[in-house]
């Protein structure tokens, strides 16, 4: 566990502070050489390692910094030093660290470009992100830092919902890093989908949706968004393949495809299809979802009793919150008397239960959302987020 006290977070200062009073002592030592082997320190020196004992380690580093000019030789001390503030929290000050380093034209155009690295960086932390996308792009024309700079880029161009311009930033980025960026280049088609569907223009939304999957074949997020504009096109049966994909691409997601499927069996007048799919997810996954939509089916076609019996056998296999929960409001339906009342008890619990638990997970950074995101805002991992499984999930 991370000591947390003044003394703790003052000892890299500690260390500094030696390692600067060493460096003076041996920098006087070497104008005025001296018979004695110890080191002769200035009064600042003295006067900076006062505040470090007194816990003002601010006051100290003012003092430090300024005993130290920026040089060939001190510069990554400066620029450690501008790194110490931005963990801090204290961007501002790592900012005048590292922007005074810059400034210094006697510098090596290698340590120059690492100081601009470590300014890009606090002006990201400080939310700075035009200022920080600026130097970054500066770094990777003078071919420095190439491979960091891209990653930092690609963040911002996602913050700022800049898919082109993420698009070929990772693009460079797979070059540049021998990395593959195809699962996160496949979501960023699928933005500029949806943005292209929100602006009425569907066969645009549905070409980038091919480039999607023409990225990344396994995109569940590409079938589904494909889905849906075949559906507003009219194109049920385009709309069922798509759909159906979804299995072949990541069994866990077939929870949020079987609804849309099975309204567009409806709108073909395909019943027979419905049943048929229902039962080979019912048999292959026995997801909780597929029962409850089986049962929606026994409710229209025989009668709550045929359906809540159905949940039951289920369940026996398979306990689910969501499914105890349903089989109590078909119930409601057809008890009287005491076992009515009861019901009515325990559907107020399982509502609360359900009303507290998520229903998706992250399997990157834990992170539980009762809706599905893409992008996880825990890790920022893209695809990540699954529909949890088990007795509180699908």
């Amino acid at each position: 566990m991370m000591d947390n006290s003044p003394l703790f977070i003052a000892l890299p200062f500690f260390i500094l502070a030696f390692m600067l009073g060493v460096f003076f002592g041996r920098k006087k030592n070497e104008k005025t050489p001296s018979s004695s082997s110890s080191y002769t320190l200035s009064s600042d020196y003295f006067k900076g390692l006062n505040y470090l004992l007194n816990e003002q380690t601010d006051k100290a580093i003012n003092v430090f910094v300024g005993m130290l000019e920026v040089g060939e030789e001190t510069v990554d001390t400066h620029i450690s030093l501008g790194n110490l503030y931005r963990q801090r929290g204290e961007v501002e000050q790592a900012i005048k660290i590292h922007q005074n380093v810059i400034a210094k034209p006697s510098l090596s155009l290698a340590k120059r470009n690492d100081a601009l690295y470590e300014l890009a960086r606090d002006f990201m932390n400080a939310g700075l992100l035009d200022r920080a996308e600026n130097l970054f792009q500066e770094l990777i024309q003078k071919q420095s830092h190439v491979a960091s700079a891209l990653k930092y880029l690609l963040s911002i161009f996602q913050q700022e919902h800049d898919w082109q311009n993420a698009i070929l930033t990772a693009k460079k980025l797979e070059s540049a890093s021998n990395k593959s960026y195809t699962l996160q280049v496949s979501h960023f088609y699928c933005e500029l989908a949806l943005i292209s569907k929100k602006n009425g223009n569907l066969k645009e939304a549905l070409k980038l949706v091919k480039r999607a999957l023409g990225t990344d074949k396994q995109s569940v997020r590409a079938s589904i968004i494909e889905g849906g504009i075949q559906r507003d096109l009219k194109n049920c049966k385009a709309a069922t393949r798509a759909y159906r994909r979804v299995e072949q691409q990541d069994s866990l997601m077939i929870s949020e495809i079987l609804e849309p499927l099975l309204l567009c069996y409806k709108e073909l007048k395909n019943y027979k299809e419905i049943k048929s799919y229902l039962n080979h997810v019912l048999h292959k996954y026995e997801g909780v979802t597929s029962v409850l939509l089986y049962a929606q089916q026994l409710q229209h076609s025989i009668d709550d009793k045929a359906a809540a019996l159905f949940i039951v056998e289920s369940l026996r296999k398979k306990p689910s919150i969501r499914g105890l929960s349903s089989l109590i409001d078909m119930s409601l339906d057809f008890t009287k008397g005491t076992a009515h009342d009861n019901l009515v008890i325990l559907q107020e619990i399982t509502n609360k239960l359900l009303e507290d638990k998520p229903i998706y997970h992250c399997t990157q950074c834990g992170f539980n959302s009762k809706s599905m995101y893409w992008h996880c805002p825990g890790c920022k991992s893209w695809s990540s987020i699954k529909p949890i499984q088990g007795i509180e999930g699908e």
